[in-house]
């Protein structure tokens, strides 16, 4: 590609939840017909979703996407290719176990790209909430974690191959948020999760100097774009990094934790064209 063609060329960011697709998974029109028109303008369009790939909907995949960055920037792939991914520390992995299990926190999961590791409590959640975890397109992706073989003399964490954590806590937990984030920082950065309305301690454990943030950051350095034609486009907490690593930042109208004083602008609801509307705004289509 000419470097002209390069500069007016942007790679965009998309999270998936509350940004691409609403609360009931459903990405409207005005969004597909935006995406399709972005690219055939010759940019690049990527998720960047803190999903493990394995639970992005094949509906959203089939959007035709030019990559994907799951797991909250741990993983980066265009198609079968493997761009990068890190995986957390087996030690990291126990030491959050262990944690769990000194403060009664019984609903947690772990996300990679083999899939996604639950406990009993998660489990439960998910059937509370009518989920059928154990059938469709993503069953062979959950794993209970009492079923998980662990070989004599070896931990889970040296078992199971994982890119991040999540968890929350009973309505009255024994730890903060912020106890939390702090206990566990030697090994994860932690961030709010999506559980505020269940519970006022849950978050993301992600590992320590790897987000989306980064993410954005090596993706366009391998594709050969300066971060100043990078564009972000979020609405929430876990969105912060790569909205402040991007050379442009937007936050959704739906936007939640505040991230709108720090993005370049903010469009409308995701229910109101948001995102259609951002690119719009950006040039894009």
């Amino acid at each position: 590609m000419a470097e002209s063609d390069m500069t007016s060329s942007k790679l965009v960011f998309i999270d998936i939840d509350g940004t691409l697709a609403d609360e009931n998974h459903i990405v409207p029109e005005s969004a597909k017909t935006a995406c399709a028109r972005a690219q055939a303008n010759g940019h690049k369009l990527f998720i960047c979703t803190g999903r493990s790939a394995p639970k992005i909907e094949r509906n959203i995949l089939d959007l035709g996407f030019d990559g994907v960055v799951s797991v909250a920037g741990a993983q980066a792939n265009i198609g079968s290719e493997l761009l990068f991914q890190h995986l957390v520390s087996p030690e990291a992995i126990d030491a959050a176990m262990a944690y769990f299990a000194e403060h009664h926190i019984e609903s947690y999961q772990w996300q990679g790209a083999d899939g996604m590791y639950i406990s009993e409590g998660y489990r439960r959640h998910l059937e509370s909430k009518g989920k059928t975890w154990n059938r469709g397109e993503f069953a062979r992706f959950w794993h209970l974690l009492d079923e998980v073989e662990v070989p004599a003399g070896s931990t889970l964490g040296h078992t199971i191959h994982v890119s991040k954590g999540s968890y929350f806590t009973g309505p009255e937990p024994d730890v903060s948020f912020e106890d939390t984030q702090h206990d566990l920082a030697p090994w994860f950065e932690l961030v709010h999760g999506s559980y505020d309305k269940i519970s006022p301690n849950n978050g993301e454990l992600l590992i320590n100097g790897i987000d989306k943030g980064t993410a954005v950051r090596d993706v366009a350095s391998l594709l050969g774009y300066s971060v100043a034609d990078t564009i972000a486009i979020g609405d929430s907490d876990n969105d912060t990094a790569m909205l402040k690593a991007a050379g442009t930042s937007v936050a959704m109208g739906n936007a939640i934790h505040g991230i709108q004083a720090f993005c370049d602008f903010t469009t409308t609801d995701i229910h109101q064209d948001g995102l259609a509307n951002a690119f719009k705004t950006l040039g894009l289509v």
